[in-house]
This record gives C-alpha cells, structure tokens and sequence, in this order.
C-alpha cells in the first residue's frame, strides 16, 4: 500500500483513537474503516474549519517562528540597536508572522480539549463505501430539494466491486507531473475519486497503483485484512483474517505497541516496496474478457463535447454510448 496511507495512523495514533473511539459514535458519524467496509463520510463544516487550524497554524508557527527569530537578530547587527530596543521595533512583525498561527493552534486545541463533542460533528452523510462482506461499491448523489437549505434528496448507486477499473489520472502543473487514483465503472459513468481521500496528488504513479492493490486486497474475502494499522483492531472480526493471525502466531496489538523507531523502518521499507511495484509489467488480463476502443485525441475531444459527428461515428462503428477509454493491450 503506498507509505503516506500506511503511516497515516501511527502507534500513538492508535493509540489514542482508542481512548476516544465513542466520540464519533456519539456524534453519529456514519464513516467506517474496519473489517467490513471503508465508508468516506466527510464531518460537518465546523469540524473541518477546526482541523484546518490545528493543522495549518501548528505548520505556519514553526515555520514562521525561526524567520522571526532570523530578523529579531539581523535587526540588532544592522542598527547595532540594544535586545531590548531591537524587540520594541520588530515586535509587530513578529507577533504577525508567528503570533496568528499560534493563536490558530492553540484556540483548536483549547476547542477540542474543553469541547469534544462540539468540535466534532457529523456532516450530510457518506459519499462513498466499499463493502468488504458485500462486495458492493456505493456512492452517494445529494440533491438540495430546496436551494439555500440544508435539506438534501439522497440518492444511492450500488455496483459490484468487479465491475470498476482502477484508473491513474495524470496532470500536468507548475511543479512537475501529479497523479490521482480513480476507480472508474466499466459500463457506466459512474466514477470514485478514492485517490483524493486516501492518497491525494503524487508526482509519480507507483503510490496509484500501490492504492489499487490494497484495495483488490482488501474486497478479497478469501484472503486476510492487509497489514493496515488502523485496521488491527478489527483483524479479529474478520473469520479469515483472525484464523490467519492463529496460526502465524501473531501478536493482537502488533501496531499499536510498537516503538516510534521500529515503526519508521517498517515505512521505509513499505515505501521501498512501492517504488519496487511491477505493475506496468503485469499482464493485462482484462484484454482476454473485453473489447477496448482506441480511440484519438480528435475523437476523444468531439465524444467529450457530445458532436454529431462523434455520435456518427460511433454508430457506424457499433460503440454503445458509454465512455470509451484508450488502454493499450498486452
């Protein structure tokens, strides 16, 4: 699996989630990642403006904090001022530069200490799961039934897991190429942008394709739960999964009690692993159980604006109206 979601839940982590495992219970959060299902459903919006703090003031404080420092001390070598006069004059600055992310931080934090359950509530519902017992891909569709409210038409697509194709979305930005995970249905529209949640932008495909073998992992009920950290808690849930850990004889809080040293190389070595990954020298085994349609960039552009001359072609050809995707065959 790629690194950034391995490491994501860390030993202390663990721990810690399981001292307040009720508190998103109790906010009636319907998310999961466990032995059943890994199921996105974003929290509300305050939940989110109190994240955000946290994380960006705690990044800006240490990264503003030295430059602060920096020009406090150039400030008394070039007016050869005293500390204390030197302080008088750059203290705006500073207090700007480092004193807004600060307060930041600490106003999340003293929110989220004295007030839990308010910091952390459940937002309209999930948007996507994978169902590990089902097999079944769900999405969610919201629809406000009347603009400007809060009152939403919920609408749910279920699909067979099998029928979606692992797609790596490539793009091109100022610091060099970016790559995101999506899973695409085979016969429809229907598309998850799984990468966004649990990988986000990469410059380099492998941590893509890392993501689609954990997930052909995981749906795979005839094998045990990948190595996920956050999921041992759960390992003992699942029948196959818990015959496994019997008979390799392995520890129930393996992750959870790990040192922060033993924790790092076993990263290392998973990133190790993921930049190792063969899978653009795999076989293409769909190749031998569906037709693909090559396609060129003028067709690709006249089917995406839905022409009449795309549409022409495709019926003379014998294409159904579906999206046609340009994969090269092994």
């Amino acid at each position: 699996m790629p690194s950034n979601l391995f490491a994501r839940w860390r030993p202390e982590a663990l721990r810690r989630i399981e001292e307040r495992e009720d508190l998103l219970a109790e906010a009636g959060d319907q998310g999961q990642l466990d032995h059943e299902s890994i199921c996105y459903a974003p929290l509300a919006f305050r939940s989110k403006v109190v994240n955000a703090f946290e994380l960006y003031g705690k990044a800006f404080f240490w990264v503003s904090l030295p430059l602060g420092l920096v020009t406090y001390l150039m400030h008394i070598y070039l007016t050869d001022s005293s500390f204390v006069a030197a302080l008088n004059d750059v203290w705006p600055f500073i207090i700007a530069l480092s004193g807004i992310p600060a307060a930041m931080w600490l106003s999340s934090t003293v929110a989220f200490t004295f007030f839990p359950r308010w910091c952390v509530k459940a937002g309209r519902g999930p948007e996507w799961e994978l169902n590990r017992r089902t097999g079944v891909v769900r999405i969610w569709h919201y629809r406000r039934r009347i603009p400007l409210f809060w009152n939403y038409q919920e609408t749910v697509t279920e699909t067979p897991f099998y029928e979606f194709d692992g797609w790596v979305a490539g793009g091109a930005t100022q610091y060099g190429p970016r790559f995101d995970f999506i899973l695409c249905h085979r016969y429809s529209k229907l598309k998850v942008h799984i990468g966004d949640i649990l990988l986000g932008w990469h410059q380099s495909p492998r941590p893509c394709y890392a993501l689609w073998d954990f997930l052909q992992n995981y749906m795979d009920v005839t094998q045990p739960l990948p190595e996920f950290p956050v999921l041992e808690p759960h390992r003992h849930k699942d029948p196959v999964t818990a015959e496994h850990d019997r008979e390799a004889g392995r520890p129930e809080r393996y992750w959870r009690d790990m040192d922060d040293k033993t924790f790092q190389q076993k990263e290392d070595e998973m990133l190790g692993r993921v930049l190792r990954i063969n899978t653009e020298q795999r076989p293409n085994l769909m190749a031998r159980k569906v037709r693909y349609a090559h396609m060129t960039p003028e067709d690709m552009l006249a089917y995406g604006r839905g022409s009449r001359q795309s549409r022409q072609r495709r019926a003379k050809s014998g294409l159904k109206k579906e999206p046609i995707r340009s994969v090269p065959s092994d």
